[in-house]
């Protein structure tokens, strides 16, 4: 009965993700991943639009870090402002 159905993810009428609670899956999923570096990134969400900010330290950093943001439940858009730089 439960697991993988084709409603998975469709909640009940009206429900809408708190920005506090889509932040914490953004950062969890951002923390979560062994290729990516989130120790200076800065996320912020505002009506379920998350930005980034800060930086990482190659292309496919801030391209991974969007996508990671992206299917985190609640997310309307992501604003990837994050800069590639060196690691300190």
């Amino acid at each position: 009965m439960y697991g993988e159905g084709r409603h998975r993810g469709v909640g009940p009428k009206g429900y809408v993700r708190s920005d506090d609670r889509i932040r914490e899956l953004v950062c969890d999923d951002l923390m979560d991943d062994p290729w990516l570096d989130a120790s200076r990134i800065e996320v912020a969400v505002k009506d379920g639009e998350v930005t980034l900010s800060g930086s990482v330290e190659s292309r496919d950093a801030k391209r991974l870090a969007e996508d990671l943001a992206e299917h985190a439940g609640g997310v309307k858009h992501v604003q990837n402002n994050l800069r590639v730089e060196a690691a300190h």
